[in-house]
């Protein structure tokens, strides 16, 4: 099958999923034409409601300027093959949205992500007409991030001109690292937690289908780029709160605590911290000789090279 060939469409139609990939990983998206029924895309418009794609954080490995292919991991790359396809739709869960960009990205098979010239494990591609997309991988390796695992992910940057844009992750059903995870954890990841089906005994295949949140404006990612505060446990406290971080870059960090005037209670962390996830845990004093401070709401300040990423409310009891 070639480009040239008047039948490509007919073919097309005949193939199952893992050869059309295939065929769309090696010659382009752009040159083929793709069914609508191909990907189910019905079923999302009949599914009942409208659920827009939710952020995800961007992670430190992100690189722009990956090639332009729908074979991200190269045939000879170790790992098990993971063909992924889904349309891109306005918020409407209708309407494709045709050349959006789609950057994706992630781990190896030894989770681990190469950040050189080579981009291995990356790639960018565009939807067709009709809002398609498919691409060609391997399935990532889980990687430890601080304490415990991240569980297996796929990064998406999705750029559309009259879209906001979107930067989100791609998780797995069965994954034993999700119900942990601070983020595929998240209730709102739920849509973003895909089935995996077997194809030939030596394979895996999915969809995801990718939903913009609107047609304009900037829909700010929630986790920004440099650190994120988790719910704070317990909350409300008695005897000791555990805080949860998460950094983002490398930088000199300062979790404090105030009271709700602004006032400095104790400062926990001032100290050059690597990428990962940090807990800290509050006994309820104040700094210095300070005693236990009085039943209340207070602050906790996650900052950044001496700037404010991030606030949580705490009360103690």
């Amino acid at each position: 099958m070639n480009r040239s060939n008047k039948s490509l469409t007919t073919a097309t139609r005949n193939l199952d999923r893992r050869h059309f990939l295939k065929a769309g990983s090696l010659l382009g998206l752009g040159s083929l034409i793709l069914p609508q029924n191909l990907f189910g895309a019905d079923e999302v418009a009949q599914g009942g409601g409208c659920a827009p794609t939710t952020d995800d954080i961007l992670g430190p490995y992100y690189l722009a300027g990956s090639p332009n292919t729908a074979l991200v991991a190269a045939a000879d790359e170790p790992g098990t093959r993971l063909f992924l396809s889904g349309t891109v739709l306005s918020n409407d869960c209708m309407t494709p949205v045709p050349n959006a960009m789609i950057e994706v990205w992630q781990a190896n098979d030894a989770a681990v992500y190469d950040t050189t010239p080579a981009f291995k494990l990356r790639g960018t591609m565009y939807s067709d007409a009709n809002g398609l997309y498919a691409f060609e991988s391997i399935l990532p390796g889980a990687y430890l991030n601080g304490a415990q695992y991240r569980p297996k992910h796929i990064h998406f940057k999705v750029t559309k001109p009259g879209f906001p844009e979107l930067v989100t992750q791609l998780y797995f059903e069965g994954d034993p690292y999700i119900a942990d995870d601070p983020w595929a954890s998240q209730p709102d990841a739920a849509l973003r937690i895909i089935p995996l089906a077997t194809i030939d005994d030596d394979a895996l295949e999915g969809q995801f289908d990718i939903v913009l949140d609107g047609h304009v404006g900037i829909k700010p990612n929630r986790y920004g780029l440099d650190g994120d505060v988790m719910p704070i446990h317990p909350n409300p406290m008695r005897d000791l709160a555990n805080i949860h971080f998460n950094v983002f870059r490398p930088a000199q960090v300062q979790v404090a605590i105030t009271d709700t005037d602004g006032r400095e209670i104790v400062t926990l962390v001032n100290e050059a911290k690597a990428q990962g996830r940090y807990t800290v845990q509050w006994d309820g004093r104040a700094g210095g000789y300070g005693g236990v401070v009085a039943s209340g709401t207070y602050l906790v300040h996650l900052s950044m090279d001496g700037t404010l990423v991030k606030s949580q409310r705490i009360v103690r009891e």
